[in-house]
């Protein structure tokens, strides 16, 4: 099964990497993803997602980049990709849809706090520049 080959050479590659490589890993991230809508036997949300792999894959290469090195998040986005795999193998269409809510929602809210600290940090240099 496609889906599964694609999980397993994702979550294979996180798990023996000594270091990430972060566009090898957003590809097979993406290739994951890809596998699961072509899964949905959706044309529509396959030909869509078909059609915005260069916009998919910076937003995936962005979130590898900037959360994959913490462990916490790792931990997350591993967990919920291994519960999508089971979902969607299994038959589960209701599941499936929930983890991946799930998974788009905090990987949305990660990016957002991290971007939010970034700015409140170049606000704080900007403040510490002027005192000097």
């Amino acid at each position: 099964m496609l889906i599964t080959r694609r999980y397993r050479e994702m979550a294979d590659y996180a798990e023996s990497a000594e270091t990430i490589d972060v566009e090898r890993l957003a590809r097979l991230d993406h290739a994951f993803h890809l596998a699961v809508s072509q899964a949905s036997h959706n044309p529509v949300l396959v030909h869509t997602l078909q059609s915005l792999t260069d916009l998919l894959l910076s937003s995936v290469f962005a979130s590898v980049k900037h959360l994959y090195h913490l462990p916490a998040p790792r931990a997350m986005i591993n967990q919920q990709h291994a519960k999508l795999h089971e979902a969607v193998v299994n038959g589960e269409p209701e599941q499936a849809e929930q983890v991946a809510l799930e998974h788009l929602t905090s990987i949305t809210q990660l990016l957002r706090d991290l971007e939010e600290e970034h700015e409140r940090l170049e606000r704080s240099s900007m403040r510490l520049e002027e005192w000097q």
